[in-house]
């Protein structure tokens, strides 16, 4: 707040102000901005703070960790976007070594620096006579420059920090190319489900984009679709630490651009997932439609939202929609299953599971959705035997999904000693995994295991379980529907 007092009149005394010169750059760190020449340098925020820290060491090692803690503190950029902004700071000088990278220590500035020190006077009083002596006409538009320069790049930084970056509604922003191709990267990156670790290399590339463009609202969308699957795939405070870093990238986008669709779409997800936020979403996810009616993964997710709030004839519309835009989408096939379970459509959704695994005999989804409806069916024998032979097969996927089934597979055939094997498995996993004891809850529930089954709900709903959203309709929970305790939870979680 003192800078802006400053800048608007209210007080300014007299101190000095340190430029460091370097080649043919000059940086002032106090406000900070970086010239060239007479030319203000465009650069993003967090490289301009990285060269700050690295040219007032004088000469001395700056480690990654303090690069870390010091530039990126408090925010969801991670370390590795320190090679990126470091590579962004050697083309602006052109490719000259003037940042060393040490093997193993970090990196050095290593140019001959000059420190100047620039004095900053008080302005006159309307009833004072200036006792300045006049300057030269050269230093004098130097001066002004300096003076504008830093007015305009303290204003950027202030509001950069402090409040969101808005641009007008409808407007089209200057993009930087190269920061939209590696955007683009990042999307695919994140969109093929073969590559291992996909969201942690797409939330990689979202971060490089970012930093070479810090108005790149795609970008931060990108972000929060890259923390939010992460997210989903991870359990207990990890999980919701990205969940915490993706509604800041999404917040991010839309203050960037309110009428962002890829914006509008990831925070209505992680409103309904997370938030438990039903409405939100839903408006959202509709005004994404209305931007972008013809995107496939908008109805995929709105038919979501409106199946967990037991909208199913709406819920239906829109995934048959999304499905239309989108035949070959595994994604959106495997959303319809749910719906239909819901309806009670067994018969349909059993033969749509069927030829779903015909076409796709390695994918395990495609099985446990076979395996899903055979159950329904009471066609134990073959469930157990797909899921005996998945869990051999891919013992990690989703394992609790086939242990559940195979529990009340077994229990349900009169194996009691196999059905209590699968049990225990489950047991186990449910102790350290959120996803795992939300799987056990429907064993309880089916075994009139009532106390037990509640006392998990309710573990879920404190670690805010992401599968939690579906427990309305949920046709494994008929036994817990009539409950007090139920509809407590339903009431808890916006639902009732």
């Amino acid at each position: 707040m003192e800078v802006i007092r400053n800048l608007l009149g209210l007080r300014m005394s007299d101190k000095s102000r340190v430029l460091y010169a370097f080649e043919d750059f000059r940086l002032d760190a106090a406000s900070p901005c970086l010239w060239r020449g007479d030319q203000l340098v465009a650069i993003s925020p967090k490289a301009l703070e990285t060269l700050t820290l690295l040219v007032t060491r004088k000469g001395e090692i700056v480690s990654r960790e303090e690069l870390i803690e010091t530039v990126w503190k408090d925010t969801f950029v991670e370390e590795g976007n320190i090679n990126y902004t470091i590579s962004l700071l050697r083309k602006i000088f052109d490719n000259k070594e003037l940042i060393k990278t040490i093997p193993r220590h970090g990196y050095r500035f290593t140019a001959p620096v000059n420190a100047v020190a620039v004095k900053t006077a008080t302005p006159p009083t309307p009833d004072q006579t200036p006792q300045l002596q006049k300057p030269q006409p050269i230093r004098w538009v130097l001066i002004s420059a300096l003076i504008a320069g830093f007015i305009f790049v303290t204003c950027f930084a202030y509001f950069w920090r402090v409040a969101p970056i808005a641009k007008p509604v409808g407007a089209t922003a200057v993009e930087n190319a190269d920061a939209r191709a590696i955007y683009q990267r990042g999307r695919m990156i994140l969109e093929n489900r073969s590559v291992e670790n996909r969201e942690e290399k797409a939330i990689d590339e979202f971060q490089k984009a970012v930093a070479l463009d810090p108005t790149l609202a795609l970008g931060y969308a990108g972000l929060a679709e890259g923390f939010t699957s992460a997210g989903v795939q991870r359990t207990g405070a990890k999980g919701r630490e990205d969940v915490v870093k993706a509604k800041v990238a999404a917040e991010k986008a839309l203050s960037l651009d309110p009428n962002l669709p890829e914006g509008l779409l990831i925070r209505g997800w992680i409103r309904r997932n997370f938030e438990w936020d039903w409405s939100g979403a839903e408006s959202d996810l509709r005004k994404a439609i209305e931007l972008m009616p013809n995107n496939p993964m908008a109805h995929q997710r709105l038919s979501q939202t409106l199946a967990i709030e037991d909208k199913l004839d709406e819920a239906i519309a829109e995934i048959t929609e999304a499905n239309r835009l989108d035949p070959v989408s595994e994604t959106i096939l495997n959303s319809r299953f749910p719906i239909l379970e819901a309806r009670g459509e067994f018969d349909i959704a059993l033969q749509q599971a069927q030829e779903y695994l015909i076409e796709n005999k390695a994918s395990n989804n495609a099985a446990r959705a076979y395996a899903t409806f055979l159950y329904h069916k009471q066609d134990f024998a073959q469930v157990i035997e797909i899921g005996e032979a998945s869990l051999a097969k891919s013992p990690n996927k989703v394992p609790f999904a086939w242990l559940s089934l195979l529990a009340a597979s077994y229990q349900k055939i009169g194996q009691p000693e196999k059905a209590d094997a699968a049990l225990n498995h489950l047991q186990t996993l449910g102790q350290t995994d959120s996803k795992a004891l939300y799987s056990l809850t429907m064993n309880y529930a089916e075994m009139q295991h009532l106390d037990e089954a509640f006392e998990a709900l309710e573990k879920c709903y404190e670690m805010r379980e992401e599968r939690l959203v579906w427990v309305k309709i949920e046709p494994r929970f008929a036994n817990l529907r009539n409950d007090p305790r139920f509809q407590e939870l339903l009431r808890k979680m916006n639902l009732s």
